[in-house]
């Protein structure tokens, strides 16, 4: 050390301990995903039909006619996905 330096003592009346402490509670998970479902039902039918009416004395009528089944769809059915896992929880001071 050079002379014109000086280092400061600690007063007598101050001891040093040990400080302790708990660490801070984990971060919020993060929220599910979202869930989408469908379900669908068609029934198409492509008809061609053709009547022919032929009248000899007055007027005539052809009739035709088209019937399709129903259709049903199944019950449709979805789950999010999972949340997150939390963050962990802060370090204490040791």
């Amino acid at each position: 050390m050079f002379e014109d330096q000086y280092v400061e003592l600690l007063p007598a009346r101050t001891t040093m301990q040990t400080v302790t402490g708990v660490g801070g509670a984990g971060g919020w998970g993060g929220a599910g995903g979202p869930a989408l479902a469908l379900s669908l039902a068609a029934n198409v039918a492509v008809v061609t039909q053709t009547s022919t009416a032929i009248s000899l004395f007055g007027d005539a009528v052809a009739v035709n006619e088209v019937t399709t089944g129903d259709a049903t769809s199944g019950a449709a059915d979805a789950g999010g996905g999972d949340g997150g896992a939390g963050g962990g929880g802060g370090d204490g001071i040791a």
